[in-house]
């Protein structure tokens, strides 16, 4: 779009302000936190560590022991270092995002994901709201399970086929695909790029706390589908509510027909292959988790398995294989550098004995308030923390260091905290500006960023409504 105004003489449009990219913005958090090293005092609290009735050990802070200490302003030629730092002590996390990465890519390459769809426009005429249901379920497991979140990019053309095909809009795709995945991915009862994370710093169990997540999942999830459902039927009813509609367009230019889909039934047996290796693979990730323990690396073992046995049995062969593995690492570079990155700031915070000095100031009005409306105020702390750093994996990564002595001290439990944090980063995750998956998944669905806003913020008003209703009552529980 041009700069200058549209009746050739104007005078250029001043340009609006743009936040830099996540990676650029995180450096940038990172020279800030240098300064701060300089200007706040330096201070530290006391530690125990304490065994819990399963045996796993905790290291916490002892409340009321904050003293300061002698000051570690740091250098700002350190930068380089402490990125490099920051890569090195995240290696763990960053590979097992790359694996992930690379076996979606691959399930995807295969065709197994476009020929469940094309089947579906097939078999769903008169019955379109089983369809987005269907869709819907199956997208928000994989977020749930972390499989799908920023590849969302890569199957939202699906999804528009499909909602096309039916006779809808662009943007009921949208919902089935984006609002589908991130119902699930925003309360992620077994999500290891936020919840594990998450639990991994906070020192408690990986994938603990399951029951009450799953129980936020399927209420999470039914109130989206109802959204899109709801939606969905709005438009059939009057296309020109739809959020694709712009004065002047003709009904065709906006709503889909319906027709049906052919299949290629020749490659069905792969595909149905494929389904179950990567379904036994996420079977595998929880029942580890559960049963043995197990964390990243043995994550990044999974994917890595689903990615060579989809590849191979879906018929790209070894070389293919390969260049679609690398292909899926390389469309999530930037979330893995935003994972390092974000562990650079930790690293300066706690180098520069800033940590803690942080910690204690945050506490003050939370203590005051109570952990129960403590455990509401993380929540908000970190929703607003998401529009800075939009990368759950990277938000983890930045913040639950903070987050997990602040519990701690105001008596708020380590498995609220983690909860405050979920849904801090998760509900907010569909309305920020600075997230690039949003602002991707939009402008391919051809949906105005203020349109979308005043439809969806209503729905976001009462999750965050729900979501504080939840921390309060787990709180006043004990939940642990």
């Amino acid at each position: 779009m041009s700069d200058v105004g549209a009746s050739g003489g104007g005078t250029p449009k001043a340009k609006r302000f743009r936040l830099p990219h996540a990676v650029a913005f995180l450096v940038i958090m990172v020279l800030i936190v240098i300064g701060m090293t300089w200007v706040l005092p330096a201070g530290q609290y006391e530690r125990t560590t304490v065994t819990l009735p399963s045996g796993v050990k905790q290291v916490r802070v002892v409340s009321g022991t904050y003293h300061e200490v002698d000051p570690a302003p740091q250098a700002v030629w350190k930068v380089i270092p402490d990125l490099v730092k920051g890569f090195d002590q995240s290696a763990s996390m960053i590979f097992m995002v790359f694996f992930c990465g690379g076996a979606v890519y691959i399930l995807e390459q295969t065709g197994t994901v476009r020929v469940f769809f094309q089947r579906l426009i097939k078999r769903v005429a008169g019955r379109e709201h089983w369809a987005i249901f269907a869709v819907m379920f199956i997208m928000s497991m994989g977020g749930a399970t972390g499989a799908f979140a920023n590849n969302v990019i890569a199957l939202l053309p699906l999804g528009i086929l499909l909602a096309r095909g039916m006779g809808f809009d662009n943007a009921v795709g949208f919902g089935m695909i984006y609002l589908g995945a991130y119902s699930g991915f925003n309360v992620g009862w077994a999500n290891v790029f936020t919840i594990g994370i998450a639990q991994g710093i906070a020192e408690i169990p990986e994938l603990s706390g399951m029951f009450v997540r799953v129980i936020f999942h399927i209420v999470n999830f039914a109130m989206s589908y109802w959204l899109v459902a709801h939606y969905a039927a709005q438009v059939r009813k009057d296309p020109y509510a739809s959020l694709n509609y712009e004065e002047g367009m003709g009904l065709s230019e906006f709503m889909g027909e319906e027709k049906g889909g052919d299949v290629d039934e020749k490659s069905a047996l792969r595909h149905i292959i494929c389904g179950v290796i990567t379904l036994l693979g996420f079977v595998g990730i929880v029942w580890g988790s559960a049963q043995w323990g197990w964390s990243i690396p043995e994550y990044s073992a999974i994917f890595l398995t689903i990615a060579i046995l989809c590849g191979l049995f879906g018929g790209l062969g070894v070389s293919g294989t390969t260049v679609a593995f690398l292909k899926g690492c390389g469309s999530i570079v930037a979330g893995a550098f935003v994972i390092g990155i974000a562990r650079a700031i930790s690293i300066v915070m706690s180098d520069g004995k800033i940590i803690d000095t942080v910690v204690y100031h945050l506490s003050q009005p939370i203590s005051h308030y109570g952990p129960v409306v403590g455990a509401s105020l993380m929540f908000y702390a970190n929703a607003l923390i998401n529009f800075f750093i939009p990368s759950g994996s990277g938000q983890a990564v930045a913040v639950m260091p903070l987050m997990v002595p602040l519990a701690d001290i105001s008596g708020i439990t380590r498995q609220v905290a983690v909860q405050a944090f979920q849904f801090g980063d998760g509900f907010s995750n569909c309305i920020v500006p600075t997230s690039g998956v949003l602002m991707s998944v939009l402008a391919m669905s051809g949906i105005p960023y203020g349109k979308y806003v005043k439809w969806f913020a209503p729905f976001l008003l009462l999750q965050i409504i729900l979501a504080s209703i939840a921390l309060t009552v787990l709180q006043m529980y004990g939940w642990s």
